[in-house]
């Protein structure tokens, strides 16, 4: 397991799981100034340490709780699938970033009736009921694709797909998916 980033941000005592949602955004906007948002400082000021790991090829990544030296300072992790490409664990951990907003410090519970300690979302971001996941995958569009950013590079003339999603480093499928258009094409030319 490879640290991603140097833990800081929230000390652990200023919360007791997930953030509360005012502060988490908050933090979201500090780092939505530019593009690309740097997804691993949003996570740092969060107090979650995010760490790369081989999970089979099934698994894009996770988030749980963790009392160990390994867990950030709000007592969460993240691990991100290594072996996936770049903009794909980017999306991955802004993914479990939005869980970690969510759904790990409310009242979702585990199969076995405890609280939720940890979210396990494979290739298609399918941890949880359909729901949840929706939620968690457009507050991850949100995070890295802000609005207000794309606005702005628009309005500097980068109008191109590839161009728009190469600037915000995101897959062209997850940025046409937030531009509200078709992404079932070949995207090799």
């Amino acid at each position: 397991m490879t640290m991603v980033e140097e833990r800081g941000g929230l000390s652990r005592d200023s919360h007791s799981g997930a953030i509360p949602r005012a502060d988490a955004e908050a933090i979201i906007r500090r780092h939505q100034q530019t593009a690309p948002v740097d997804i691993l400082a949003i996570a740092r000021d969060m107090g979650v340490a995010v760490y790369t790991d081989r999970l089979g090829p099934e698994v894009s990544g996770l988030i749980r709780r963790d009392q160990s030296d390994e867990a950030g300072p709000s007592g969460y992790l993240i691990l991100v699938n290594q072996d996936h490409p770049f903009n794909r664990k980017r999306f991955t951990v802004a993914h479990e970033i939005a869980h970690f907003m969510l759904h790990c410090g409310g009242p979702l519970h585990g199969n076995g009736g405890g609280p939720l300690h940890e979210i396990r979302d494979d290739q298609f971001y399918r941890a949880l009921s359909g729901p949840l996941e929706r939620e968690a995958n457009e507050l991850a569009a949100e995070i890295l694709m802000p609005w207000h950013l794309i606005d702005q590079l628009q309005g500097r003339g980068i109008t191109d797909l590839h161009e728009l999603a190469r600037t915000l480093r995101v897959s062209r499928q997850a940025l046409a998916i937030r531009l509200g258009i078709p992404y079932d094409q070949d995207w090799s030319s």
